[in-house]
């Protein structure tokens, strides 16, 4: 498993546990009335004389009847899809990881049927037993539900410590999943530094004074996550997705990726550089011939990147450049529609 594909598992496995939000608001709720039954229980075990520990007891049952009326109100429906929804996500991270790992999130995969079991029986019965079992479940589950963010977090930390659980609009993160040679992959990565060198001429930007950056490279697949000039970077997405799309639609009979036609006046026709020039206000006219060599250019080193490649992600897309890695993709799209219909 490459450092990407460990990467996008954890970094989806995060989003995923955050994003339940009706789940965790639902849970946190719980155990923070679990502690209040708890704090219950302590005070009457200070207390020697028996009225005292009866009405312990009473003040218990009471409050348990009070949170029966609140979780009530609750949706189970909700509950239990956003359940599956994470025990899904942890599913799919498993897979392919080392033992040791897959102990540390099976924690929270146990904790987690045992809520959706004891939830279900809270369902059937709604009585004071099934809810403090509920309460003390719900206790496990939130505090293995923050453990669980927080080993993702220092994982992807560790995988690569500059990037932002987001991407942020200064940033273009590519993967190119064919294994390449050492050469293919400095021809791959130096194909983006021009892109963005004849992007910053264009647009008038010092590539000097504002350089790409890496936030993060690997090879042998090559992953490349590098930050730049706003406006330079968002035109360079906008010109790999166009050219990809372009790979796409003309993929040969023959089983062999087109490539960018050399006309300078067919480039524009899939590149569409003059419109990334006119979104910015910059005017097309003075920098005719610039734009016409710039073309040519950037077709040249888009051709170079995507050579060779079935399909490719694009800050977190995945873009098909052949009619197979379509037909694995829409694939994919489907097992996972089922997969979301069967926990509903």
């Amino acid at each position: 498993m490459t450092t990407k594909q460990l990467f996008s598992k954890f970094e989806l496995l995060e989003k995923n546990l955050r994003s339940n939000q009706y789940l965790l608001d639902a849970v946190q709720s719980m155990s923070r009335r679990q502690n209040e039954i708890t704090n219950l229980h302590s005070g009457s075990l200070v207390v020697d004389q028996g009225n005292e520990t009866i009405q312990a007891v009473n003040r218990t049952r009471g409050k348990l009847r009070e949170i029966i009326q609140e979780i009530k109100k609750v949706s189970p429906i909700r509950i239990l899809k956003e359940a599956e929804n994470i025990l899904s996500s942890l599913a799919e991270t498993e897979s392919g990881l080392d033992a040791e790992t897959n102990v540390r999130l099976n924690t929270l995969k146990i904790e987690l049927e045992a809520f959706r079991d004891a939830y279900e029986k809270f369902i059937l019965a709604q009585q004071l037993g099934e809810t403090a079992q509920l309460l003390s479940v719900a206790q496990r589950v939130d505090v293995a539900i923050n453990s669980s963010i927080m080993f993702a977090s220092v994982v992807l930390k560790n995988l690569c410590s500059e990037a932002n659980a987001e991407r942020t609009e200064d940033q273009l993160e590519i993967y190119l999943s064919s294994e390449t040679d050492f050469l293919l992959f400095l021809e791959k990565i130096n194909a983006l530094e021009q892109i963005y060198e004849e992007f910053c001429h264009l647009f008038n930007v010092s590539a000097k004074q504002e350089p790409l950056k890496i936030v993060k490279i690997e090879s042998g697949t090559a992953w490349a996550w590098l930050k730049g000039n706003i406006a330079v970077v968002t035109a360079m997405r906008s010109v790999i997705e166009k050219a990809a799309q372009y790979f796409y639609r003309n993929y040969t009979d023959e089983g062999k990726l087109s490539t960018i036609p050399k006309k300078v006046e067919t480039i524009e026709s899939v590149l569409h550089l003059s419109d990334e020039l006119k979104k910015r206000n910059i005017s097309t006219e003075q920098l005719d011939e610039h734009l016409k060599k710039a073309s040519v250019t950037i077709g040249n080193q888009l051709e170079k990147l995507l050579s060779g490649e079935e399909q490719i992600e694009l800050n977190g897309e995945v873009i098909p450049l052949t009619p197979n890695s379509q037909q694995k993709l829409i694939a994919k799209k489907q097992v996972k529609l089922i997969e979301d219909k069967g926990a509903q």
